[in-house]
């Protein structure tokens, strides 16, 4: 009997937490957090440690996990992580010591972890770093193989857990990029052979299900971003601001910079958190990326530097979603000496993620730039998730007994559940509907 319990990441996109079942042995896939509600929590609080693990739990930051504990805590055979963004492993530092199992996750991912733990001075937790392409016997019925995809974050997997009813495999996040810019392009052919070995539940990111056709490449971004650059490089300074744990685009970036003779300097707490851990893995040479500042008082200094070089900088910062307290909102509020005006340049390498919060700070920020003249570029981007045809693709490539959307909302879910339909799936049959607290048994 497969058993597959939500806790989060169905209901809304954020706080990512699935318990998969197999005849009494548990595996919980990912355990992350709402990040609107976060940065909410954090506007009240100087500093997070483990001894807000209730508050974080009761404010919806992180599942509420404790009833699932009490009952069947003591079944939980591993914890198992997809990739390294915060809406799927933030939580880990707070909830997964209780359950006295590995943590696993791939070697990118679990650099991610350590800094995260260190910073809530947590210790204790029992990491294992698992490569794509390789497996790890958890329990006498459920082996977990690590499937290399593609997303916008290095080293992203999609969780396969062996068993003897066929594969259970939990896909959040992913795309089909074939010319990825960092890392290897998707593991078809280990996903076509587990397809031909049996496939009993997929779950799947559905974010961008709603979306016609494919996700472009991170390679047509990189020649996006080398356009924009040359088309801003008369502007004294240009600031280009994009997801943090987007190595290879920050990567990219850089590349493009020295190419065209601008010196690289990168500004925000988060950029070093990813840049570090990526120089710990090897995807990037520590010689070839710009030491992070992070301190106001260090930032201030570097900006009086450049202010008085004009035409010699391009600085990668914090504050993509508009976010109180990142670089670029500081900088565009005139907190810090350097002055914006209508001689610099702003590259947006981001999409608004639109939620009401994000929306509301995206809005302020732009009202703010836009009464400084500043010269600004938006939406540089391509998704890290797969559209609809790439949905198509892998349910055609994989043909899982069963197909579970998630990762989007009810929105997302439901046209997640009409493609499946297209393709032969039948509602409360082989394709199910998974919010948060529910859960499903499959006989």
């Amino acid at each position: 009997m497969i058993k597959v319990k939500a806790f989060g990441g169905y209901s809304k996109i954020g706080k990512s937490m699935t318990a998969v079942d197999v005849d009494g042995d548990i595996v919980i896939c990912d355990m992350g957090a709402d990040i609107e509600k976060l940065v909410d929590f954090e506007d009240d609080k100087n500093y997070i440690s483990i001894r807000d693990t209730e508050a974080l739990i009761e404010n919806g930051v992180i599942p509420d996990d404790r009833k699932f504990f009490e009952e069947d805590g003591k079944r939980v055979k591993a914890i198992v992580l997809t990739h390294g963004h915060l809406d799927h492993v933030w939580a880990v530092p707070f909830l997964a010591a209780k359950y006295h199992c590995p943590i696993i996750g791939t070697p990118f991912t679990i650099k991610v972890l350590e800094h995260l733990a260190r910073n809530v001075k947590v210790g204790g937790l029992r990491f294992i770093s698992l490569n794509t392409g390789t497996k790890y016997k958890i329990s006498q019925k459920t082996t977990l193989e690590f499937v290399n995809i593609t997303h916008s974050i290095p080293n992203s997997a999609m969780t396969v857990l062996h068993t003897e009813y066929g594969a259970v495999i939990y896909a959040n996040d992913w795309k089909l990029d074939d010319n990825p810019t960092l890392g290897k392009k998707p593991d078809y052919e280990r996903l076509e052979a587990i397809a031909k070995e049996g496939i009993h539940t997929l779950i799947l990111d559905s974010t961008n299900v709603d979306q016609e056709g494919y996700t472009f490449s991170e390679s047509v971004v990189r020649t996006m971003l080398e356009d924009v650059i040359k088309k801003t490089l008369d502007n004294k300074t240009i600031f280009i601001t994009t997801f943090s744990s987007h190595i290879a685009r920050i990567k990219n970036i850089i590349e493009i910079s020295r190419k065209l003779n601008r010196q690289v300097l990168i500004f925000g707490r988060s950029m070093a958190m990813y840049t570090k851990a990526a120089i710990e893995t090897k995807f990037i040479e520590k010689a070839k990326f710009p030491e992070v500042a992070m301190k106001r008082e260090q930032i201030n200094n570097i900006l009086k530097y450049v202010r008085d070089r004009p035409g010699k900088y391009v600085i990668i910062c914090t504050g993509h979603q508009g976010e109180k307290g990142a670089f670029l909102d500081k900088l565009a509020t005139g907190q810090y000496e350097y002055r914006l005006g209508n001689e610099d340049a702003v590259i947006f390498s981001s999409r608004v993620i639109p939620t009401p919060l994000n929306i509301a700070n995206r809005s302020m920020l732009q009202n703010a730039l836009e009464e400084l003249n500043v010269n600004v570029a938006d939406n540089v981007h391509v998704s890290g998730h797969a559209s609809k045809n790439e949905h198509k693709l892998i349910l055609k490539m994989l043909k899982p007994k069963h197909y579970i959307p998630s990762h989007g909302g009810m929105d997302k879910i439901s046209v997640g559940i009409e493609m499946g339909k297209e393709m032969g799936y039948e509602l409360n049959k082989t394709s199910h509907i998974l919010l948060d607290g529910q859960e499903i048994t499959f006989e």
